[in-house]
Protein backbone atom coordinates (compact mmCIF):
# COMPACT_ATOMS: atom_id res chain seq x y z
CA UNK A 1 0.00 0.00 0.00
CA UNK A 2 1.43 3.46 -0.99
CA UNK A 3 2.06 5.90 1.52
CA UNK A 4 -0.70 8.96 1.63
CA UNK A 5 1.05 12.10 2.49
CA UNK A 6 -1.17 15.12 3.81
CA UNK A 7 -0.73 18.80 2.17
CA UNK A 8 1.93 19.56 4.85
CA UNK A 9 3.64 16.86 4.17
CA UNK A 10 4.49 17.53 0.57
CA UNK A 11 4.75 21.04 1.04
CA UNK A 12 7.82 19.84 3.62
CA UNK A 13 8.83 17.63 0.75
CA UNK A 14 9.12 20.21 -1.78
CA UNK A 15 10.61 23.10 0.30
CA UNK A 16 7.19 25.07 -0.16
CA UNK A 17 3.87 26.45 2.27
CA UNK A 18 1.45 23.85 2.65
CA UNK A 19 -1.16 26.90 1.21
CA UNK A 20 1.01 26.64 -1.74
CA UNK A 21 0.37 23.11 -2.29
CA UNK A 22 -3.64 23.58 -1.67
CA UNK A 23 -3.44 26.85 -4.48
CA UNK A 24 -1.84 24.66 -6.94
CA UNK A 25 -4.56 22.15 -6.57
CA UNK A 26 -6.91 24.79 -6.88
CA UNK A 27 -5.62 25.84 -9.80
CA UNK A 28 -5.11 22.56 -11.61
CA UNK A 29 -8.38 21.82 -10.82
CA UNK A 30 -9.85 24.79 -12.07
CA UNK A 31 -7.43 24.55 -15.32
CA UNK A 32 -5.83 27.71 -14.55
CA UNK A 33 -1.92 28.16 -15.00
CA UNK A 34 -0.31 25.89 -12.22
CA UNK A 35 3.05 24.32 -11.33
CA UNK A 36 2.27 21.07 -9.15
CA UNK A 37 0.99 18.32 -11.34
CA UNK A 38 0.76 15.75 -9.04
CA UNK A 39 -3.15 14.63 -9.14
CA UNK A 40 -4.14 14.13 -4.94
CA UNK A 41 -5.94 10.92 -3.85
CA UNK A 42 -9.25 11.86 -2.17
CA UNK A 43 -10.39 10.03 0.71
CA UNK A 44 -13.69 11.19 1.08
CA UNK A 45 -13.23 14.97 0.76
CA UNK A 46 -9.61 14.77 2.08
CA UNK A 47 -6.98 15.24 -0.38
CA UNK A 48 -3.53 12.97 0.27
CA UNK A 49 -0.58 12.05 -2.57
CA UNK A 50 1.10 9.00 -2.64
CA UNK A 51 4.97 9.34 -2.11
CA UNK A 52 5.94 7.16 -4.92
CA UNK A 53 4.09 10.15 -7.21
CA UNK A 54 5.68 13.09 -5.50
CA UNK A 55 9.17 11.43 -5.89
CA UNK A 56 8.36 10.86 -9.60
CA UNK A 57 7.18 13.85 -10.47
CA UNK A 58 10.38 15.60 -8.42
CA UNK A 59 12.81 12.86 -10.36
CA UNK A 60 10.91 14.56 -14.40
CA UNK A 61 11.94 17.15 -12.91
CA UNK A 62 15.54 16.51 -12.13
CA UNK A 63 15.10 17.04 -8.21
CA UNK A 64 14.75 13.98 -7.39
CA UNK A 65 17.89 13.73 -5.52
CA UNK A 66 18.54 13.66 -1.75
CA UNK A 67 17.57 16.65 0.68
CA UNK A 68 19.83 18.71 2.14
CA UNK A 69 20.03 18.72 5.90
Amino acid sequence: MPLLLRDKEVARKLGMSDSWVRVQRHKRRKGKDHSFTVDPILIGTTPRYSEEAITEWLNSLGLGGSPCH
